[in-house]
């Protein structure tokens, strides 16, 4: 019994761990002020609807975990890592490289941790494109923010 209490409290660590984060995030983001009214996107929009996602996808993770009363082996560790990762790689390249190519690789990595569409590279690369497009429209075009391009050339 205490074996499969420690089970459990281990494979909920990590997701509570970055609910507590989030939860952090979300304070930090609103401390941020905008200089002027900016309508319905402001500075706040993308780090409070980032955070509502993560808060639904960790609420889903924690949920299936107390559901579920088998130990799995599938994920452990590495692919929270590699997510931090990835996405502290995209933060760090979102500016230099641009929205366009930054966001194509960070959603081609995302596809790649998953595995979604394993041995299927075209179809891979062709959703991600997809999905790169698909915010950019949201962003550029709906909501008329200003998106970093490729050294600012393109």
């Amino acid at each position: 019994m205490a074996m499969r209490e420690m089970r459990w409290r281990n494979r909920l660590f990590v997701p509570v761990f970055l609910l507590v984060l989030t939860t952090i995030y979300v304070a930090a983001a609103f401390r941020i002020s905008p200089q002027f009214s900016e309508g319905l996107v402001g500075p706040r929009f993308l780090p409070l609807v980032s955070a509502l996602l993560m808060y639904g996808a960790l609420l889903h993770i924690i949920r299936n975990e107390l559901v579920s009363g088998e130990e799995s082996d599938k994920g452990g560790f590495w692919r929270p890592a590699a997510i931090v990762v990835a996405t502290a790689a995209y933060i760090a390249l979102f500016k230099p490289l641009g929205y366009s190519v930054s966001t194509l690789a960070y959603v081609c990595v995302l596809f790649h941790i998953f595995r979604y569409h394993e041995g299927r590279p075209l179809r891979r690369l062709i959703y991600a494109i997809a999905v790169t497009a698909v915010f950019y429209g949201l962003f550029a075009l709906v909501f008329g923010v200003r998106l970093p391009t490729l050294l600012d050339l393109i």
